[in-house]
């Protein structure tokens, strides 16, 4: 027996985004919120990982762990304040009194039949796309790098699992690998992707201060230190390969292409202690 869909009615989207500054108005999608008032419909869908947050800010993210916090009290929040969210002014109002660095944006009219597929459909276009579009081939990166790194050769040299607090910014950066010949060489996997000019230039930024940072100022413990980049292009990234080493190296960061894992290998057993 055939069964007609549901007459459409009118349903409004948000973006959820993370924004550590305000004043900036920089924000990454992690999320979208889709409200049918007529149906009671009130759902968000939000990003299983802060990839993208990480990527986007570089060591300007924060604690991804806190991130973590906030994407949960916010859908526990749309799930026992839906008395307060009774129509489109409601939600409104609720998006105002978020006071973290969560923020959900201008609601936008949109006709929706299906809510649930409506949703999913958003958040693939709007969250979705971007977030399959990062990890793999930087997965790849990373298992080369662990391929060239975790041999027999190097297993008495190497550190692994370093956690490292950023000085000034007083963040934790988790590096996979490190080595001492007479400086702490902290050495993490990294892929620019980005197909935007603006925002390779955010990334390469953030990755250059949080080496020059780490190269300044000397650990306590470990004393000298410096950032090592392995790094890998997207095809809409690699024109700009030789500006994003000139940077990187300017600021105090080794940096290493994909091919020159190598090099890196042999100048580790040749001078790590």
């Amino acid at each position: 027996m055939y069964t007609p869909m549901n007459p459409p009615t009118t349903g409004y989207y948000s973006l959820i985004q993370y924004c550590p500054d305000r004043m900036r108005l920089e924000a990454a999608n992690i999320g979208v919120l889709l409200f049918c008032p007529e149906q009671k419909y009130l759902r968000v869908r939000l990003a299983p990982t802060n990839r993208r947050i990480d990527r986007f800010f570089g060591a300007e993210a924060g604690d991804l762990k806190q991130i973590n916090a906030m994407k949960k009290m916010l859908e526990h929040r749309l799930t026992t304040e839906t008395e307060m969210i009774r129509d489109v002014e409601g939600l409104r109002h609720f998006a105002k009194l978020l006071a973290n660095e969560i923020i959900i944006t201008e609601p936008r009219a949109t006709l929706v039949e299906e809510p649930n597929v409506e949703l999913a459909q958003l958040y693939d276009e709007l969250v979705g796309q971007f977030i399959r579009t990062e990890p793999a081939t930087e997965k790849v990166l990373v298992d080369k790098l662990r391929m060239a790194l975790d041999t027999p050769r190097l297993k008495a040299v190497l550190r692994r699992d370093v956690l490292v607090k950023v000085p000034v910014m007083g963040n934790e950066l988790r590096v996979p690998y490190a080595y001492q010949n007479g400086r702490l060489n902290l050495i993490e996997a990294h892929e620019f992707n980005q197909k935007r000019e603006q925002d390779l230039n955010r990334d390469v930024f953030a990755r250059a201060v949080l080496g020059r940072l780490l190269f300044k100022h000397d650990d306590p413990e470990a004393g000298a230190r410096q950032l090592v980049i392995v790094a890998t292009f997207g095809q809409a990234a690699a024109p700009y390969r030789q500006r994003v080493e000139e940077v990187l190296r300017d600021h105090d960061v080794a940096y290493y292409p994909e091919s020159a894992l190598p090099d890196l290998e042999r100048l580790i057993a040749e001078t790590a202690h």
